[in-house]
């Protein structure tokens, strides 16, 4: 039952997000907003990381079911895409060697600001 507020919980700032997007005078992702907002939340406190981690854990166990009708989608208009495989498998390879490249860097940065920061105790 617990997990089920919790994702009850998530939802609800999912949508608050949505109306959110609606009322901007700009398109903007919802659900860029609401996570967004969910991090905004938590880092004042108004929610606890133990009000959300159940419900977060189990939409995390199931992303992969999140992608099927998106899986489905591609399929039904493979006609139309199907000259230009070859260029979306080289775009989709590029981008993650570029994706990979830029977590790298990152992590190495955050690692090193993280040893000058326990030297310097």
């Amino acid at each position: 039952m617990e997990t089920l507020k919790q994702l009850a919980l998530l939802f609800a700032v999912y949508l608050l997000a949505v109306w959110i997007g609606d009322w901007l005078p700009f398109a903007f992702p919802a659900s860029v907003l609401g996570m967004i907002l969910l991090l905004l939340l938590l880092l004042t406190g108004v929610l606890k990381t133990r009000q959300v981690e159940k419900g977060a854990d189990v939409l995390l166990q199931n992303m992969m079911l999140l992608f099927v009708p998106a899986g489905v989608s591609i399929l039904e208009y493979y006609p139309l895409i199907r000259d230009k495989v070859p260029q979306l498998i080289l775009i989709a390879l590029l981008t993650l060697g570029i994706t990979l490249g830029a977590t790298a860097v990152t992590v190495k940065g955050v690692a090193a600001l993280m040893g000058r920061k326990g030297a310097g105790k």
